[in-house]
């Protein structure tokens, strides 16, 4: 098999990752057939100090591995200065406004055959990505998602990325164009055939066979599935952010409280029901209904309140807020839906997250 080449934007952590997986194939010649797009010169210049590489850990497995790679800062050219189209683009950033600054840069480099997969992208950034760069849809390339669980990758100095856990994977799927006519049995045929015969999707693949030391897996899911499953994530993220950031991390198992468990309910119930509002599609998808459960989803929520406590705590910002309960407000503004549990939480988070911010302004001053 002969390597296509991939250009990779963005600062995740999860694009280094997954561009050293893509680099460590055998069939990669010496210099590796992809192409890191940093953000400005002042990188590049930083990463050429860096001998070109980068270089992903596994401390517990003692794995230690390094590429050499092409990099840029601007959009490929010819020799005439002509913009030169690209095929495969990998992108991860943190925001959707980040993520849509990445991408402008590189609209004339990217046309309707691009395979552009999205890196961990937020529930509701493909339409923001539709609205605000490619508005035209003849021109939208084949989008693609790709979830992960960041949690076990960091990266401890700027050209480097570590895993800690023992196997860590990768989820991806095609985006349709539309939810217009959804078919779940037609969704799982398409994955099955883009898995064959999509470039960028038969690249990953490869990764799967070859397995480096990293031990990263990809698996191909059906658009439906993968939906399920970051709903979960949201509805859950929804949950326990705003909660952990007003109550703090809490020694005791949020269940003792009857009162707080009661809202955990309200605020699930609200964002199912706004679920069902907006994507109707969803019910055509088999196991929707278990996956949508309350009480099951209440569960998720109370295993996750009990766990990495601390560090959510320590991490979460507005920022944060914004992105996961933020998306069902907004859903809710455009349905003239209520949601007045989401409202509440979402203004006690911020507020007690800005008077955070401010004391620590104050304390510093001193």
């Amino acid at each position: 098999m002969s390597a296509s080449r991939v250009y990779a934007l963005g600062n995740s952590p999860l694009v280094y990752l997954m561009s050293h997986e893509i680099a460590s194939l055998s069939f990669q010649p010496r210099v590796p057939e992809l192409v890191l797009l940093l953000q400005d010169q002042k990188k590049l210049n930083r990463f050429l100090q860096n001998e070109s590489r980068l270089v992903v850990e596994r401390p517990k497995g003692g794995y230690r591995g390094s590429h050499q790679y092409m990099a840029s800062c601007s959009p490929p050219k010819f020799a005439s200065g002509e913009v030169a189209k690209v095929d495969n683009v990998i992108v991860g950033e943190k925001t959707p406004k980040s993520f849509t600054h990445a991408l402008k840069k590189y609209m004339d480099s990217i046309h309707s055959g691009t395979n552009v997969l999205l890196m961990n992208p937020t529930v509701g950034l493909v339409d923001i990505l539709r609205k605000n760069v490619w508005r035209e849809r003849e021109n939208s390339p084949k989008l693609f998602i790709g979830v992960a669980n960041e949690r076990h990758i960091s990266r401890p100095s700027e050209f480097t990325t570590q895993l800690s856990s023992y196997k860590s994977s990768i989820q991806i799927s095609a985006v349709p164009e539309s939810h217009r006519g959804y078919s779940y049995q037609e969704d799982v045929q398409h994955a099955q055939e883009l898995a064959e015969t999509n470039p960028l999707l038969r690249l990953l693949k490869s990764v799967n066979e070859e397995q480096s030391g990293s031990v990263f897996g990809v698996t191909n899911r059906s658009y439906g599935d993968l939906l399920l499953y970051r709903y979960e994530e949201l509805i859950t993220k929804s949950c326990v952010l705003p909660i952990t950031t007003i109550y703090g991390p809490q020694s005791l198992d949020i269940t003792v409280s009857g009162e707080l468990m009661k809202m955990v309910r309200n605020l699930v119930r609200e964002f199912t029901f706004t679920i069902k509002i907006t994507d109707k599609f969803v019910n055509h998808i088999p196991h929707s209904a278990g996956a949508l459960n309350q009480e099951r989803l209440v569960s998720a929520v109370c295993r996750a309140l009990n766990s990495d406590k601390r560090k959510l705590y320590n991490e979460t910002n507005v920022h944060d807020i914004n992105q996961f309960n933020g998306y069902f407000a907004l859903q809710a503004k455009k349905r003239n839906i209520q949601l007045p549990f989401n409202e509440a939480m979402m203004i006690c988070a911020k507020a007690k997250l800005e008077l955070a911010h401010e004391s620590s302004l104050n304390y510093k001053s001193l």
